[in-house]
């Protein structure tokens, strides 16, 4: 803690959050894009001119969509319009998220804007056992990961963020799908 200040440790872990997260999307993204033909490579850029997103959106939805052409600032601008009116179309809450920040490569909006669309066409039809028929898609994911660390000694999932701080959690769940990858005795005692 000498090197850097309380500031520079807290930027430090934001900006391994948004690599890990931009790899992640990135990845997430090209599953689905291989359907249609299509590859990014970066998620910032590649979303721009909003032939991928479309693309992407028609995959996951199994509608067409239109699209503009050109390659000017414009028809992007129309692309990513038309991207975000079909998603607030299908009432996927859209918050603080506009064409140019997209078409200009905003980082953190780009990242916000595909998570939105996972928990979308995702995780929104994750079925839990015990579910009432209202619940959010982040309640339904919170209710799985109660169910897979049941019987773990001293374990409990009420939340997204200290439940997950120490890693145990998640340990917890790899080895409930693969017990041959962690062995929970050393995660116990860490």
């Amino acid at each position: 803690m000498d090197r850097y200040s309380m500031e520079e440790l807290i930027q430090l872990g934001q900006d391994e959050r948004d690599r890990v997260q931009k790899k992640t999307f990135t990845k997430w993204v090209n599953k689905h894009l291989i359907k249609a033909q299509r590859h990014i490579s970066d998620l910032y850029e590649d979303l721009r001119d909003g032939h991928n997103l479309i693309s992407l959106l028609e995959v996951l939805s199994g509608d067409s969509l239109p699209r503009e052409k050109g390659r000017m600032r414009f028809h992007k601008l129309q692309n990513v319009q038309i991207a975000l009116d079909y998603l607030r179309h299908r009432q996927v809450k859209l918050v603080n998220i506009r064409n140019d920040d997209i078409a200009d490569g905003n980082p953190k909006l780009t990242l916000g804007l595909i998570w939105t669309i996972i928990l979308h066409f995702q995780i929104s039809d994750i079925q839990v056992s015990g579910q009432s028929e209202d619940m959010t898609a982040k309640e339904k994911l919170l209710l799985w990961s109660q169910r897979m660390v049941e019987g773990y000694q001293g374990l409990r999932c009420d939340n997204f963020t200290s439940s997950w701080r120490d890693g145990r959690l998640f340990n917890a769940i790899i080895h409930r799908h693969k017990p041959m990858l962690i062995d929970m005795n050393k995660v116990y005692r860490q």
